[in-house]
């Protein structure tokens, strides 16, 4: 199994989490919250310039990890996450494994920013540099919308408290942004 991640969330992530040595460091985007900065800026300097293995292969698109013989079999929906995973453990027969949010290691820096953030740019940026993630969640999950705004809504703190008092659980909301 492996989690598929939606990548605009995951880049957002990157940044968010701010760890130099996974994903770079983005302090000076952090100072001001600027998401569009950074994201364009990882983007350009490691996928589209060809160093999609920098960082401890931090940047490498998740469907290559799908691909050969040994490619992940068994995708784990990551907007539903822990709960995704656990009805996997459950369903094959590890039901005494249970993932809690307090088990879980997540991000804290710009804690209101999100995938909604992100502007028509970097967006562009994202799907050229990982349209083959995005086509892997429209297969295994249905999540088609390339433009769809998604943030993991069960784990506290990675979605903004204006997302989370609007309603949002894992799919979209008309003019959320």
């Amino acid at each position: 199994f492996g989690l598929l991640r939606d990548p605009y969330e995951r880049v957002v992530a990157l940044f968010r989490g701010n760890f130099t040595h996974y994903g770079g460091n983005y302090t000076h985007f952090q100072k001001t919250c600027d998401v569009n900065g950074a994201v364009k800026q990882m983007l350009r300097e490691h996928v589209l310039a060809g160093k999609k293995y920098a960082h401890g292969c931090t940047f490498t698109p998740q469907a290559e990890y799908f691909e050969g013989d040994y490619g992940i079999e068994l995708p784990v929906n990551n907007r539903e996450f822990p709960k995704s995973m656990n009805d996997i453990f459950h369903a094959k027969g590890y039901s005494d494994f249970k993932i809690d949010t307090e088990d879980i290691f997540d991000v804290s820096g710009c804690p209101e920013i999100w995938a909604g953030d992100l502007d028509a740019e970097a967006k562009k940026l994202v799907r050229q540099a990982y349209a083959a993630d995005f086509e892997l969640l429209c297969k295994h999950f249905g999540h088609c919308d390339k433009e769809e705004n998604t943030c993991i809504y069960q784990i506290p703190g990675l979605c903004p408290k204006r997302v989370i008092a609007a309603g949002y659980q894992g799919k979209a909301i008309p003019a959320l942004k």
